[in-house]
């Protein structure tokens, strides 16, 4: 199954938890998102870093589609998926997802397949396996659908 091109930031699943919470610059919907020790939202910034998944999503209100980045301060609506839940993730450009690929944290909030991972030893912190896949590496960044693991 092909990646489309065009798509929102769509939820399959039981959710534990979706807030709004004040985020940092260039945050964009699909994105992995940790909490500081102000409580704000910023960029998930280790590389296979184990984290709790916390997905940035649109806000039609604030003008935010899926490629559009947040400004510093905005108020984010992040999810927080349960297991077996399907949610969109920005994967990074280059990567090639196939149905079934773990993916992981890239250290900027994109996610990257387990084999792509840099430290050369099995990730440990896998976060998901994506749903759709497509036999070609992805020439931008974009939006997969991922099943939380």
């Amino acid at each position: 199954m092909a990646i489309a091109t065009h798509r929102m930031i769509e939820n399959r699943g039981n959710f534990i938890r979706e807030e709004f919470t004040a985020g940092a610059a260039s945050i964009k919907p699909g994105m992995l998102l940790q909490v500081n020790s102000a409580g704000n939202a910023v960029i998930h910034n280790v590389v296979e870093g184990a984290t709790p998944v916390m997905i940035g999503q649109v806000d039609a209100l604030q003008g935010i589609n899926a490629t559009t980045a947040y400004t510093n301060g905005a108020q984010i609506p992040v999810t927080f998926p349960s297991k077996g839940s399907v949610v969109n993730v920005l994967v990074a450009s280059g990567q090639t997802v196939g149905i079934g690929t773990k993916l992981c944290s890239g250290g900027n909030g994109k996610f990257i397949t387990a084999e792509e991972a840099t430290s050369g030893t099995l990730v440990t912190a896998v976060l998901g396996e994506a749903v759709e896949g497509q036999a070609t590496a992805l020439s931008a960044d974009t939006l997969v659908a991922m099943r939380v693991i």
